[in-house]
């Protein structure tokens, strides 16, 4: 999802997607806008020289069993083949229309922060327990230095032809690089033979921080309920940023707890020096495995319906290189003029040419009632006080019941069987009276789902 996010769904260009013309950058086709397919070309070629033995990634020693001193030089030629490879892949695919600054300055931080991934994540699948310290210190560069230091250099590009977290922004470009290889480093880990907490909790701090880019990404492009968003934003009826949350859920189950007997000495023995060993689980076992995607898709979906209560059309758009110019569509002009072309009162410019404005009329008709929605349900944008209390009156009904679904899926103890059924109607009244967030609908469908299931379990 994280890496899709910026391209799918909602994307409007025409080009190619043929397999073929993206790994030969072919320029037989009308468009001329490149694809990167040299990238994954080079990381291709890495993956086959690892696999054949010139970048042997293991530690090789000779008869006399001398330590392997070229194992760090093979370690960073496939982090750069690879890691570039796959970085410059994904930000030609994102960012190949815009102009040369923001691509130069956005695929350089990407490679910057794949290579070191790409190390740490081989490292971390390859080297012994004894040697996991390096690791470690690799991993905490990648996460406190390196990415709010590119980050940051990457927004210097401030790129006027996309929403930073739309498509071909370079938040979103950026972030899907760092949650991809970040991912992939809690995936390697996790697949270790020899496992200790330390192993364990850097996994996890790969998995949660690989979630947070694909949630940051999903919100950042499509917002709360698709309002000012040209393109796609709905799917049978329902928000592409509440399916994305559900799509994106199962990353979470990538954490691992602390479950060995000997997770103690293991501990002890691999990670005497550290001082912080990552984010340790020890109450996550077997039985509760699904606790950890229920929580966070709930404190998403809370979070969410908060900002719109209270934060959305305060005065964000200010910082607009970061947040863009979604935060100013908080009514119904505002709607209009975006995907209309229209500058009206607001001053948002035209995004479309006037000859596609029949095509856009569904897309209107139904962004406009998500809009008036949405509108009356923040204390920013609603013109009178009722809208946001009865929002907040939902969000308030349904917490009972979420509550108690986050207790019982995490400790394994259900709630008493009186206190389910008066929770229960509360969410049906939260469904009824917050229809204008989307997130608090999909909150309170999860308390009534859950709920059910609840006393169909409490009664057996």
């Amino acid at each position: 999802v994280s890496f899709s996010a910026p391209a799918f769904p909602g994307s409007t260009s025409n080009e190619s997607n043929d397999l073929f013309l993206s790994v030969s950058s072919s320029t037989v086709v009308e468009s001329d806008v490149a694809t990167g397919g040299w990238g994954l070309v080079s990381a291709f070629l890495a993956v086959l020289l690892a696999l054949t033995g010139p970048l042997e990634l293991r530690e090789v020693k000779d008869s006399a069993g001398r330590k392997d001193s070229r194992q760090f030089l093979r370690l960073m030629i496939f982090g750069l083949m690879f890691g570039c490879g796959l970085a410059w892949f994904i930000v030609m695919q994102s960012m190949s229309k815009d102009v040369f600054i923001p691509i130069f300055v956005t695929a350089f931080s990407c490679m910057v922060m794949s290579t070191l991934g790409t190390v740490c994540a081989v490292m971390g699948y390859f080297l012994e327990t004894r040697e996991f310290g390096e690791v470690e210190q690799i991993a905490n560069v990648w996460t406190v230095v390196a990415f709010p230091v590119f980050f940051v250099i990457s927004s210097v590009s401030l790129s006027a032809h996309a929403h930073p977290f739309g498509i071909g922004g370079w938040a979103s470009t950026y972030l899907s690089v760092c949650g991809l290889f970040a991912g992939a480093f809690c995936m390697l880990v996790r697949m270790r033979k020899d496992k200790t907490s330390t192993t364990r909790g850097y996994g996890n701090v790969g998995c949660i921080i690989s979630w947070l880019c694909a949630i940051t990404v999903i919100y950042g492009r499509y917002g709360i309920a698709g309002v000012g968003v040209v393109g796609v934003t709905t799917v049978v009826g329902i928000p592409v940023s509440i399916l994305a949350t559900l799509c994106s859920a199962p990353i979470l189950l990538l954490l691992e707890g602390e479950s060995s007997s000997s997770s103690k000495h293991t501990h002890q023995r691999s990670s005497a020096k550290s001082k912080w060993h990552g984010l340790v689980l020890t109450k996550l076992t077997r039985r509760n495995w699904i606790a950890p995607l229920l929580i966070g898709t709930i404190g998403v979906f809370v979070t969410a319906s908060l900002y719109a209560i209270f934060l959305r059309g305060c005065g964000l758009s200010k910082f607009s290189f970061l947040f863009g110019t979604n935060d100013l569509i908080t009514n119904q002009e505002d709607v209009f003029s975006h995907i209309f072309g229209s500058k009206r009162t607001t001053g948002i410019g035209a995004l479309d040419d006037v000859a596609t404005m029949a095509q856009k009329s569904v897309v209107h008709t139904k962004t406009m009632i998500a809009a008036a929605r949405l509108s009356g349900s923040g204390i920013w944008t609603a013109k009178s006080i009722v809208g946001p209390f009865m929002h907040l009156l939902g969000l308030a009904a349904t917490l009972p019941s979420l509550q108690f679904l986050v207790k019982h899926s995490w400790y394994g103890k259900a709630p008493l069987f009186g206190k389910v059924v008066l929770a229960l109607p509360l969410n049906i009244l939260s469904i009824i009276v917050g229809r204008g967030i989307p997130s608090l609908v999909a909150a309170a469908t999860i308390g009534l789902i859950g709920g059910t299931l609840q006393l169909t379990s409490i009664k057996k």
